[in-house]
């Protein structure tokens, strides 16, 4: 049962002591007098029975969830906080004698959000309030980034992933249902399952490592068929660790003529289908340039005007997996429920692309600014011909080469992924007698230049986007860009933001929402003490470099 903290003021004796001992620009007590109590228990009202025992104030557990990422703290030591610092009373609003909750509060807390779909609702209200007060502006620019966020597991390879998903299984069934399990295994099991499955010192061929997962897999198999059995309680087949089982058997294994086979490179299905890891099956596999890991991705967009504070509007966390570009849709989506759509969207090359950036104007009015791919040619040459040197004359369905010559037939064509083009060739006779088809194909004689055209608005789009992009005003606006870095930079180093402390999606986004709520009061207490973001640090030998020339 929850009770409203519309006016509850700060102690008097708690406030004079605050005052006495600490600076007036303590980052707690400047956000106490700025923001108040931060959120309201109004706001939390759905996540808690309206009938029993006064619960602990919700804002509260909010504003500490929020703080122990801000200062990295665990659930004991924010707990500790609370009973033990004045500044945290202070903001807390509580007695100094007051001997605060228990940690494992935080986490039922925690639950409450996760299971009431309401991690974004600390970050709304923060930023509720930061828009009544002009810090959040209607229209203006953002700018968006991702990073990596490494799951709270081992990173096992794929034969520790399927003896440990195995042994996983194996272990849950024995707490639920210990007489069917014992009933159904084999008495050698019990050994080979005992201990966790990780990589060993003794040097074994492939050949056997192969043998002992197709072992394993015969194990899983028997496994799996007994739990179908019809004498088998339903219940046991409903579990997630059976489903974890049964989705990484159809990932790892395949049958050849009723033996069970170990999968080889190039016969293992993507990303999405694999189980990484058994304790948490939501995180996978991901890539991106040199980097790998096993986890998720997160997604912030953040304001980036002049004269406010850069805040943090919105938090998307996806699979490991998922592509920049597809999270443009979704993040718009997520910031127009709010009212917080942007003007203009700065992104990295990663998140744009005709049919993208056509969308996002059209659905939501917000233009992507961001560079789009270079027309790569076979010729790397300045002078060699890209696709703005030829003339397309959509009306007739044809283009006319930079020697004048017209192309012949034209016809469109569409990709196994649904993407629509249209596809047009020159002769070859043409080409072939062209005094620069060097500049232009390879081997003219035997290959003509041929054209691969996207739909007209997306090529117009595009040609005119690759030559704005080479202005100065264009790069000057793509410059401010590079704040995002710096956003993602400080979430890594202040607050662990490339580590989950929780395993599951729900649990890291609604992680990744405290460490962008943390981000923002940071931020906001130094605009309020008058600091200023630093500039991008310099190294000595550079400064040095800069003073001698």
């Amino acid at each position: 049962m929850l009770r409203s903290n519309l006016h509850e003021p700060i102690p008097p004796e708690t406030a004079r002591v605050a005052c006495a001992a600490l600076d007036e620009d303590n980052r707690y007590m400047k956000l106490r007098k700025e923001f108040g109590t931060v959120f309201d228990d109004q706001v939390f009202a759905a996540l808690f029975p309206t009938r029993g025992q006064p619960a602990a104030a919700p804002w509260r557990l909010a504003v500490v969830t929020i703080l122990q990422f801000a200062e990295g703290l665990s659930d004991r030591e924010a707990a500790d906080a609370v009973r033990a610092r004045i500044d945290w009373k202070y903001l807390l609003g509580l007695e100094l004698t007051d001997p605060g909750f228990d940690y494992s509060v935080l986490s039922r807390f925690r639950d409450r959000l996760v299971q009431g779909h309401a991690e974004m609702l600390l970050l709304q209200t923060m930023l509720e309030k930061c828009r009544d007060r002009g810090l959040v502006r209607k229209r203006s620019d953002m700018r968006t980034d991702a990073t990596h966020v490494v799951a709270w597991v081992r990173n096992m390879n794929r034969f520790e992933v399927a003896g440990e998903t195995l042994r996983a299984t194996l272990n849950v069934l024995a707490t639920v249902n210990s007489g069917w399990l014992a009933a159904n295994v084999e008495a050698a099991w019990y050994l080979k399952y005992a201990r966790r499955f990780e990589s060993d010192r003794k040097t074994r061929s492939k050949e056997e490592i192969i043998a002992e997962a197709e072992g394993i897999g015969c194990n899983g198999a028997a496994l799996l068929e007994r739990l179908w059995l019809p004498v088998t309680p339903q219940y046991l087949r409903e579990l997630p660790a059976v489903e974890t089982l049964r989705r990484c058997w159809v990932a790892e294994f395949w049958t050849d003529n009723g033996t069970l086979r170990w999968r080889r490179a190039g016969n293992l299905p993507p990303s999405s289908a694999k189980v990484d890891s058994p304790y948490d099956p939501e995180a996978h596999y991901g890539v991106k340039r040199t980097t790998e890991w096993i986890g998720y991705k997160v997604h912030f967009t953040e304001t980036c005007a002049v004269e406010t504070p850069n805040l943090i509007t919105n938090v998307d966390t996806t699979a490991a997996y998922v592509a920049d570009a597809g999270h443009v849709a979704i993040g718009q989506d997520q910031l127009a429920e709010r009212d917080l759509l942007p003007g203009r969207q700065i992104v990295d090359g990663a998140y744009i692309g005709s049919q993208i950036a056509a969308e996002s104007k059209k659905k939501h009015g917000v233009e992507l600014v961001g560079p789009v791919k270079r027309n790569h040619h076979y010729i790397q040459i300045q002078s060699g011909f890209d696709l703005t040197a030829f003339k397309i004359d959509w009306d007739r369905q044809s283009a006319t080469c930079p020697q004048g010559k017209t192309s012949i037939g034209w016809w469109s064509h569409t990709s196994h992924t649904g993407r629509f083009t249209f596809h047009t060739k020159f002769s070859r006779g043409d080409c072939a007698t062209c005094s620069v088809n060097k500049l232009c194909t390879k081997n003219g004689a035997r290959n003509p230049r041929k054209l691969v055209l996207l739909p007209r608005d997306e090529h117009e789009w595009l040609v005119a986007q690759r030559a704005e992009q080479r202005t100065a005003e264009w790069k000057q606006l793509y410059n401010t860009r590079a704040g995002i870095e710096g956003t993602i930079s400080q979430g890594v180093r202040s607050v662990g933001l490339r580590r989950s402390r929780y395993r599951g999606l729900s649990k890291t986004h609604l992680q990744n929402v405290a460490i962008a709520c943390a981000i923002n009061l940071q931020r906001l207490t130094d605009y309020w003490s008058g600091v200023t973001p630093a500039q991008t640090r310099t190294s000595a030998f550079a400064r040095l470099g800069q003073w001698v020339m």
